[in-house]
């Protein structure tokens, strides 16, 4: 029976919730300390150059007043903070894009690996993503056709060697492992988007059997 796996990426965004998130700590953390170290070599810089971070500003007028002194921490830090929390935001934007990226190709090789466990030797990875993973995607699909190829090989051995030998218990085993293995079946794709199953005629979907990814 065909099952189709429509995408939802809002629906299901935490695909691998754990490895999600902990990519989004990490990148929160990177960009926060990246403030840190900026605003701390800020501060080390105007330290080092005057030797104090206190100053007195001058009020330029009639008079030219010397204004009250002052510290120049008192007035960056609120750009800093400001700062701070502008690379937050975009930290967990970011985080939340990257984790998806990033989220959604593992999962659809779990799927892929998973199929291909369960005996469906015709399984097919995809990926929308194309320049990315097309190597990868290359090898996975290059390993499930040989291993489809050699089952066919083994399946073809056995049912010769049963047909002269109808009573030799081994090739009967073999044979019945071999066809645990679905190995001339329409082929199932894997996408990142959707993976579509389809039996040998072709079935309808199954309108019970989605779920979003």
């Amino acid at each position: 029976m065909s099952k189709n796996f429509i995408r939802k990426p809002f629906g299901n965004f935490f695909l691998k919730k754990s490895l999600q998130m902990r990519l989004i700590i990490k990148i929160v953390i990177a960009v926060l300390i990246s403030t840190l170290v900026t605003s701390a070599t800020l501060l080390m810089t105007y330290i080092i150059k005057f030797g104090d971070t206190a100053f007195y500003r001058v009020l330029l007028g009639e008079t030219m007043d010397i204004g009250p002194r002052e510290d120049i921490a008192n007035i960056i830090w609120p750009s800093l903070v400001a700062s701070a929390l502008v690379n937050l935001l975009v930290a967990v934007g970011i985080g939340f894009y990257a984790s998806r990226k990033y989220a959604v190709p593992v999962y659809k090789l779990e799927q892929w690996a998973d199929l291909l466990k369960d005996g469906k030797m015709t399984a097919k990875l995809r990926f929308r993503e194309k320049e990315e993973f097309r190597d990868l995607s290359s090898h996975c699909n290059e390993l499930s056709e040989k291993l489809r190829k050699e089952f066919l090989k083994i399946k073809g051995e056995a049912a010769a060697i049963i047909k002269e030998h109808p009573d030799l218990v081994a090739a009967k085993n073999i044979d019945a492992v071999v066809k645990n293995f679905e190995l001339d079946a329409m082929p199932i794709e894997v996408n990142t988007s959707y993976y579509r199953l389809q039996d040998v005629q072709g079935a309808q979907a199954d309108p019970t059997s989605s779920s979003g990814v």
